[in-house]
């Protein structure tokens, strides 16, 4: 007997609308929601006041992000009582050196609008970044701009962190003694090799804007002695010798012939 398949709108419905949710989570990290829950739970009526956010929507943003589990809550409403969830708490507070929620909050002021133009790139071919109003490459425009640099780093460093986390922990480091991570953005990748494999001795390199930053880091993590960090282009410049050459997020921005230098020259 042939069994037909019930035809179902809900997964239309849910990637059509799928952007309600994200920019709630959005919204959440960018005005540090987690990061103040993770000082201490609070009442909704001690969000609101030292967020500033207006009562009328209050509840119906909080509860919203208790329905899609990055809340907690007990009560409700007047008598709610709010913490942070098990991944929010890890993740999304600013204050712990797991947080994450630097590419949402590039995701938020960058990357959102860029989307709306998704009719207009498929149309023209063209980029519907930064280098549609200026003429610039991505970089340069972004790097012209140091808060918007340290923004595109700290989403680069969250993206990756688990990743970098990961193979700090878990690759077999005990054949190499040194290490160079090119376009090593903030740092975060030698950082973890460092902090998990003391006998590695590794060298972050990137263009002299982003190793200003990643110096910054390297010192704010007690790192600023053990972590090389190194100025370079790294299509113009020799690699540092290493034992081990790591290119997190580089590669996937060029065309075939720049990764096939990029790979000849760790070799």
């Amino acid at each position: 007997m042939e069994t037909t398949s019930q035809v179902d709108p809900s997964n239309i419905m849910q990637i059509g609308t799928g952007f309600f949710a994200s920019k709630t989570l959005l919204t959440a990290t960018k005005i540090g929601l987690f990061t103040l829950l993770g000082e201490r739970p609070r009442s909704g009526e001690d969000i609101q006041k030292e967020l500033g956010l207006h009562p009328r929507s209050l509840y119906d943003f909080l509860d919203a992000l208790v329905a899609l589990g990055f809340l907690n809550r007990k009560g409700i409403k007047e008598t709610s009582i709010y913490s942070n969830s098990a991944d929010s708490d890890l993740f999304l507070d600013k204050n712990k050196p797991s947080y994450m929620g630097g590419i949402l909050e590039m995701a938020n002021n960058r990357l959102y609008p860029f989307w709306n133009d998704l009719e207009t790139g498929l149309k023209t071919g063209l980029p519907q970044n930064e280098a549609k109003n200026n003429g610039k490459s991505l970089f340069d425009a972004i790097y012209a701009d140091p808060a918007r640099l340290r923004e595109f780093i700290r989403a680069m460093t969250g993206v990756q962190l688990g990743n970098f986390i990961a193979f700090a922990k878990q690759f077999d480091f005990t054949n190499y003694k040194t290490l160079c991570d090119i376009g090593g953005s903030g740092g975060a990748l030698s950082a973890q090799v460092t902090l998990n494999n003391e006998h590695v001795k590794c060298t972050t390199l990137d263009l002299p804007p982003v190793t200003s930053i990643a110096q910054e880091n390297m010192d704010a993590m007690g790192l600023g002695d053990k972590v090389n960090v190194v100025s370079g282009d790294f299509f113009a410049d020799k690699f540092p010798k290493a034992d081990i050459i790591t290119m997190g997020q580089i590669l996937h921005d060029w065309g075939t012939k720049d990764k096939k230098k990029l790979i000849s020259k760790s070799y």
